[in-house]
């Protein structure tokens, strides 16, 4: 038996609770489960009375499996009953009377949070704006031309625009340090990329010569072992070069593109642009829809909603940084920082990713948004050819985890059509 009772901020108390003779049944249900766990002496495994297990072991022997056994019962008929508790964590649990008369527990469980939403549609909002302009088009010919570069090698000394090839090795007090050497490395000189004054000390320099370069690690460098320490750098130039970028003209649009005069080029890479820049303008766009109602819309946002996306930011932040070869440990012993402030310095945002989640959802359930078989099958066929499969091969091999996520694009896509479609920009 249970009964519900609704508290503060979403919470709810549900209280369950069993007669004498409601508990030994769950027992006993229990010891039939179990009872093939235990070997006593007399009897065949499995066939020992209840009783005599209880008194070899305890008489509250079977006691956490049947709780176990009523809680899940009663908790989920209560759930089935309570249309509005929409479970956001795992209840809280404590054994409130445990006597010879019966047994009572409650729980406090979580649920979603109410949503009073602002207007959604009716609104008029700014649309974002933006051209390409002549310099975008030229920075993209530039970009084009810096990958085409040439590095010429040159027998003088090296003057500041240069590039030089080194090989090179940091000391500190006479001992080589970690990620203090490297071989074949091209320095432009004048970059600033290196330790203030390492760069300077190699002009005037040509191939073949060595220089031990002295510097001054800054106080606030990153490791803790190197700040503000002197070090040498035993410093070998293998190369002195020019770089040499080819001239714009239509030789080298030819050389690049698929188009013979460099005036195709460029109005290719105007369309390119003006292409990228209508998708970004339309992502904008469906951004601050997204935003401006969401800043007008209500709701308590559940402590365990912000942990849980903190725990997301946090694990995504730790994967990135495996890509970079950092471990999570390293970056924060670097940044001076516990685990702790870097889940701080994230949560206003992780309150304002589940605020839009949340809006986002409620306007799904409003508008009675859902998603077809059909709509999903033709997404999954769509993706399907291009890998030259048909759809129950595809659908075979993807699980239920990615066809959930593919729903969910589909629904999204929908929701942001209808707030498109239902506002103005201007």
């Amino acid at each position: 038996m249970y009964k519900i009772k609704k508290l503060e901020n979403n919470k709810y108390q549900i209280t369950i609770s069993a007669d004498k003779q409601t508990w030994e049944k769950y027992v006993d249900h229990a010891y039939e489960e179990n009872k093939e766990k235990f070997n006593i002496e007399g009897f065949r495994k499995g066939k020992a009375p209840r009783a005599i297990i209880e008194k070899n072991y305890g008489a509250s022997v079977f006691y956490d499996d049947a709780l176990d056994h009523l809680f899940a019962h009663e908790y989920s008929e209560a759930l089935a009953s309570e249309k509005d508790i929409e479970p956001v964590s795992n209840p809280e649990i404590k054994i409130d009377k445990f006597d010879e008369d019966g047994i009572v527990l409650i729980a406090e469980v979580q649920s979603m949070p109410d949503v009073k939403l602002g207007a959604y549609k009716g609104l008029t909002i700014e649309k974002a704006k933006g051209e390409v302009s002549e310099k975008d088009v030229e920075k993209e010919l530039e970009q084009a031309r810096e990958r085409q570069a040439r590095y010429v090698e040159v027998d003088r000394e090296a003057k500041e625009g240069d590039y030089v090839v080194i090989d090179f090795t940091g000391y500190t007090d006479n001992k080589a340090f970690d990620g203090g050497a490297a071989q074949d490395y091209r320095l432009k000189l004048g970059s600033h990329t290196f330790i203030e004054g390492f760069e300077d000390q190699l002009v005037g320099l040509k191939k073949d010569d060595k220089k031990d370069v002295k510097v001054t690690f800054p106080v606030d460098y990153f490791s803790d072992e190197l700040k503000g320490k002197d070090a040498i750098f035993d410093v070998t130039v293998k190369k002195v070069e020019e770089k040499t970028l080819p001239p714009l003209d239509d030789e080298f649009a030819s050389n690049i593109s698929e188009f013979e005069t460099l005036a195709e080029y460029k109005a290719d890479i105007k369309k390119h642009l003006e292409e990228n820049l209508q998708a970004r303008l339309k992502r904008e766009d469906e951004n601050k829809i997204i935003e401006t109602i969401v800043a007008s819309s209500e709701v308590e946002i559940p402590d365990v909603l912000v942990e849980r996306q903190l725990d997301s930011f946090i694990d995504d932040f730790s994967m990135r940084l495996s890509y970079q070869g950092f471990k999570l440990d390293d970056y924060l012993k670097q940044a001076n920082i516990s685990l702790e402030d870097l889940r701080n310095e994230r949560r206003e945002q992780a309150k304002e990713v589940v605020k839009t989640r949340l809006v986002l959802e409620a306007i799904v359930k409003q508008e009675n948004l859902d998603v077809t078989d059909a709509e999903l099958d033709e997404k999954l066929t769509e993706t399907a050819q291009k890998y030259g499969k048909t759809l129950e091969e595809y659908k075979k091999n993807l699980g239920d985890r990615n066809i959930a996520y593919i729903q969910n694009d589909i629904l999204m896509t929908k929701l942001i059509t209808l707030l498109t479609n239902g506002n103005t920009l201007k």
